[in-house]
């Protein structure tokens, strides 16, 4: 009785769907790529929804007119600019 048990409670926690700890971004891609724009204007290369600990996090790749690639990173949620470079 005691190996069924053992047996029902791990195909129960085997079938349980995962959930994600991390939140959920506010903001779009769309969104990400407009801010990150507004610190090195030019094309949009790349825009990656990453996660940061438990924080949304989108990388954007920006090319300038220069030829000069810029990575911006942006908060998922606040759309606030992490980092520009």
């Amino acid at each position: 009785m005691k190996n069924f048990l053992t047996i029902i409670g791990l195909c129960l926690a085997f079938t349980m769907p995962l959930s994600t700890s991390w939140a959920e971004a506010s903001i779009s891609k769309q969104q990400a790529a407009s801010i990150a724009r507004t610190q090195y204007p030019g094309k949009i290369i790349d825009v990656r929804l990453i996660k940061s600990g438990e924080q949304p996090i989108y990388r954007v790749k920006v090319l300038d007119k220069k030829g000069g690639l810029h990575i911006v990173t942006i908060h998922g949620q606040t759309g606030n600019v992490i980092s520009a470079h």
